[in-house]
């Protein structure tokens, strides 16, 4: 039997947020920059607030099983439907609070925050299509390296800045 889609997509944020957790822990102990640790710290959350989202949904989806007449792949298109919808919504509230932005760092959260529910929703939509769940994984691995090989980017032009900040205090 096929499992729920919103059930599917739940696995591949757990493994997301593992993997978060344990690059905390690994960038904590060698005691990398903090905003970067905040920053996978956020993701963690955001990614928790999605996993509460499916777990709400698929809880009523269970109450609504009651309904006569009704098939579960119906229930399941409508739970899925929902899970879209609400990310949509929070995805355009935050798409406000960015233009509404004060500062550089809350842009970068917010931008980040956008970032990480467009991957839940193509993560959806790949799940939605009859993607298999290998692709999926194949997916979100490459996201995740895309993500991490973007930070380390960020993290070497700070250096780099610093570095030539300390040169020309050097010089001087």
């Amino acid at each position: 039997m096929q499992e729920h889609k919103l059930v599917e997509l739940n696995k591949i944020i757990e493994e997301r947020i593992g993997s978060l957790r344990e690059e905390v822990e690994i960038g904590t102990n060698v005691k990398l920059n903090p905003l970067y640790l905040l920053d996978l710290k956020d993701e963690i959350v955001s990614l928790r607030w999605t996993t509460r989202i499916i777990s709400w949904i698929l809880d009523r989806a269970i109450d609504g099983q009651q309904q006569l007449g009704v098939t579960k792949k119906r229930l399941e298109l409508e739970d899925t439907k929902k899970f879209e919808n609400m990310l949509d919504e929070k995805n355009q509230e935050l798409e406000i609070e960015l233009e509404d932005s004060n500062t550089d760092r809350e842009e970068e959260i917010l931008v980040k925050e956008i970032g990480n529910l467009k991957c839940v929703l193509g993560h959806l939509f790949n799940l939605k299509s009859g993607g298999d769940k290998t692709r999926s994984i194949e997916i979100a691995e490459a996201n995740v390296n895309f993500q991490q090989a973007n930070r380390l980017r960020k993290q070497l032009i700070k250096i780099q800045e610093v570095k030539s900040e300390i040169s020309a205090q050097i010089q001087n």
